[in-house]
């Protein structure tokens, strides 16, 4: 096996192995030019074959692509976290709480904090969208006949 130098964090590579273990097909790791991992696997959502998980050493982290080629793929782009929570909810939060017990989450890593709540959807927040403004409007006269309802 090619050995790669790459800065994957221990708990990423960790979880990035349970991951693999838990997939239905094992992963492949497939020559690539850019000196850098990259991985074939089954989409975990859409189950469309010749899915990569690529190192971004930029960022410092995996980068999973599902093929477009088809319409019936779901085309899911996302770092490693990302995965982890699309692919198994409860492997993701374990991964939190580690990643966060060694001081690697936060802002600047480029994971959440377990304890730090997810960012909400805006419907789940209580906002809505404005209703659509009436213009004013006179009130119809009382049946007293003294032509205003206020």
């Amino acid at each position: 096996m090619r050995q790669y130098m790459i800065s994957e964090h221990p708990v990423d590579s960790k979880y990035r192995n349970l991951l693999f273990k838990s997939s239905t097909r094992s992963p492949e790791l497939i020559p690539s030019s850019a000196h850098c991992p990259k991985w074939q696997l089954d989409c975990p959502c859409c189950g469309a074959r010749r899915a990569h998980l690529v190192w971004i050493s930029r960022r410092s982290t995996y980068k999973f692509i599902c093929p477009s080629t088809s319409w019936r793929n779901c085309g899911l782009q996302a770092e490693f976290p990302v995965l982890l929570k699309v692919w198994n909810p409860p492997l993701y939060l374990r991964y939190l709480k580690e990643r966060e017990a060694v001081g690697a989450a936060g802002t600047g890593p480029n994971c959440s904090r377990a304890s730090e709540p997810a960012p909400q959807r805006r419907s789940e927040r209580g906002l809505r969208r404005r209703p659509h403004q009436v213009p004013h409007q006179v009130n119809p006269p009382s049946s007293d006949g003294s032509g205003g309802g206020a």
